[in-house]
């Protein structure tokens, strides 16, 4: 642990912004719990005595449940930016009945609405099926269901006001 306590104030001292690490530190000398949790590289392990561990990021829920797992190889640092975004939208998710598409919070930047295209809908998210029409209506007045070539009602984008409306009830 001492080694890698010191590895940390030397990246904390080196990053661009002002940061605290708040998370333990593990020691894991003989590399059994990295090997029990599949975080060795496999790419660039083959014939050293301690074998590189991947980047791995592991979100766990309030209910002590694994919510979502990153795995970066050794070689690349990983993405702060996407992990906040990730946990927000986890957080989301579980207080709201929602779920983020793909490129949340930059997504539906311009969508198609009725004859025409709007930008009203940037940075929306999908209601669960799991809410109920009358749900939807109630708590998220305005939503929209996406017309999708199915016709299945299924995709129906909530925004953030709508999202901050339906938390202040």
């Amino acid at each position: 642990v001492k080694s890698h306590e010191e590895w940390l104030d030397d990246v904390v001292a080196h990053c661009e912004n002002d940061i605290t690490i708040k998370f333990p530190i593990i020691g894991d000398s003989d590399r059994s719990i990295s090997t029990a949790y599949g975080m060795i590289d496999p790419g660039t392990s083959g014939e050293q005595d301690l074998p590189l561990t991947i980047r791995a990021v592991f979100i766990v829920n309030p209910e002590n449940k694994l919510m979502l797992s990153l795995n970066y190889p050794a070689c690349v640092g990983r993405n702060m930016d996407e992990i906040v975004r990730c946990v927000k939208a986890l957080q989301l998710s579980y207080e709201k009945s929602i779920a983020t598409p793909a490129n949340w919070p930059f997504n539906h930047a311009d969508i198609p609405l009725g004859d025409g295209r709007t930008t009203d809908f940037k940075g929306s998210v999908f209601l669960l099926p799991t809410v109920s029409e009358e749900e939807a209506a109630a708590h998220y007045p305005g939503y929209l269901t996406c017309d999708v070539p199915s016709k299945k009602p299924y995709l129906r984008l909530v925004t953030e006001d709508m999202v901050k409306k339906a938390a202040a009830k």
